[in-house]
């Protein structure tokens, strides 16, 4: 075969291309064109990658009001002031979630993952062989926190925790702007100590609104635990000097 005879005639069919001009306008719009489209995949790229990062904060480092900007304090006419400290709360053992919210409308119950094992302390549920454990700090006087717990924790316990994936282990972290959370912590820890921490913690958050601006935390608690048992928290919380120690490790663990 002759190559450049071959090519010699295939070239000879074609115009010569005299009749074309450069259209400028016709360019500029197909350019044009050309970077909206690019500037729109970006777009939804970028849309894509901070729905998942915001999904996966949800689910596996939920952010309980870990930096006190997301926190306010609410304070009715007087600034409110820190109640006197009463005997510190100890820290004891069972199953603990972080947060619900204390508005009027009724947040879904937690309920706690069966528990296998030895004793467990009330801030751990959840499998004890869970390959993920996940440690929750949060507030009881923290709205954020309210919120998590109502609208994250269930989701969180029904699909990864009571599955066996994760295990949950409560910290205890008030924050200073807020007056009467370290009380309430000590509540939540003299109730643990009664058995009766899972009950507490929904109360405290449920009615966030009302004793955050008073302080009565123990009227409220008053409407969901026995008279007996409200008797054992209340005194414990008055004359165990154990409760505050895990509140002030936590917190210290927390600020790292």
């Amino acid at each position: 075969m002759n190559v450049n005879r071959w090519v010699d005639d295939r070239l000879a069919v074609l115009d010569d291309g005299n009749e074309w001009q450069p259209d400028a306008s016709l360019a500029r719009a197909r350019l044009r064109y050309l970077d909206r489209q690019a500037r729109i995949k970006r777009r939804w790229a970028w849309a894509t990658a901070a729905a998942a990062c915001l999904g996966l904060l949800a689910f596996v480092q939920p952010q309980a009001c870990a930096t006190p900007r997301g926190c306010f304090q609410r304070v009715s006419g007087k600034t409110a002031s820190r109640p006197t400290e009463t005997a510190p709360v100890a820290e004891s053992t069972n199953p603990a979630p972080a947060s619900v919210s204390a508005q009027t409308a009724k947040p879904q119950a937690v309920t706690p993952a069966p528990q296998t094992g030895a004793a467990r302390s009330y801030k751990e549920s959840g499998s004890p062989d869970a390959p993920i454990a996940c440690e929750i700090y949060s507030d009881y006087e923290c709205p954020s926190c309210a919120v998590f717990y109502r609208d994250t924790m269930p989701l969180l316990v029904a699909e990864y925790v009571q599955t066996g994936k994760v295990k949950l282990l409560h910290r205890d972290f008030p924050l200073a702007q807020h007056p009467y959370a370290r009380l309430a912590a000590r509540y939540a820890n003299a109730a643990g100590q009664a058995g009766q921490y899972d009950k507490v913690v929904s109360r405290l958050f449920q009615t966030q609104d009302m004793w955050s601006t008073s302080g009565d935390i123990e009227s409220q608690l008053a409407a969901v635990l026995a008279p007996a048992v409200m008797r054992t928290v209340r005194d414990t919380v008055a004359h165990d000097p154990r409760l505050d120690d895990t509140v002030a490790a936590r917190s210290g663990d927390g600020r790292h």
